[in-house]
């Protein structure tokens, strides 16, 4: 479970996001809508570390991320608009390193996941070669592949066409019936099941 009580986040001087206040249990979905510059990049950054709120509380599973930020870490997948890869690698080498770092999973699950994303036969390619598309496929695979429990994703299918959407909505839904817990920026339509999901509304800050 993951929660934020309270969160306010500041960029520069000004406060981008004032008191949110949620609460997202596993086998649950958290997205996050709102206008450019309303705080959506800004408060998933907070909630994965990155960005520092300056006041309210994070926690998960009942406990303060501050308190115990190893065993955050271990649970935590986060994904951001950067992929995240080294694009010098290939798709075989990003996930190579991901697992020596601790953040890919079972090695035998590899072909299966990245047949379904449709990027298996660019296995020895390096990333600079990729499409845009195609470089969030295969970190999406990757995200997917570290079978963490909670999901912090920004956009999480920019750059994706109408079947890599579909590929990793499918992704989305296994997670939480897994007993995952997903949150989420969106500007696009995720179908994720209506049943599991919450819905955070972002207005842009006059502060």
């Amino acid at each position: 479970m993951l929660s934020a009580r309270q969160l306010d986040v500041m960029r520069g001087s000004r406060t981008i996001v004032a008191s949110a206040d949620f609460c997202v249990d596993g086998g649950a979905a958290l997205l996050i809508h709102g206008a450019n510059g309303s705080g959506k990049s800004s408060l998933i950054a907070a909630l994965a570390g990155l960005l520092p709120p300056v006041a309210g509380t994070v926690s998960w599973r009942g406990a303060d991320v501050r308190d115990e930020p190893v065993r955050f870490r271990r649970d935590l997948a986060y994904l951001g608009h950067a992929d995240g890869c080294s694009g010098e690698l290939s798709v075989a080498e990003n996930l190579r390193f991901a697992a020596v770092l601790g953040a890919s999973g079972a090695r035998e699950r590899e072909r299966d996941v990245l047949d379904a994303a449709g990027v298996l036969p660019l296995m020895r390619t390096r990333l600079a070669r990729l499409s845009q598309g195609q470089r969030r496929r295969v970190a999406l695979a990757r995200l997917v592949l570290a079978h963490k429990p909670l999901w912090l994703l920004d956009e999480p299918t920019e750059a994706l066409d109408e079947t890599g959407a579909r590929w990793f909505t499918a992704c989305i839904d296994e997670h939480l019936r897994a007993g995952g817990t997903l949150v989420a920026t969106t500007h696009r339509p995720l179908p994720v099941d209506a049943a599991r999901t919450r819905h955070l509304h972002l207005a842009r800050s006059a502060a």
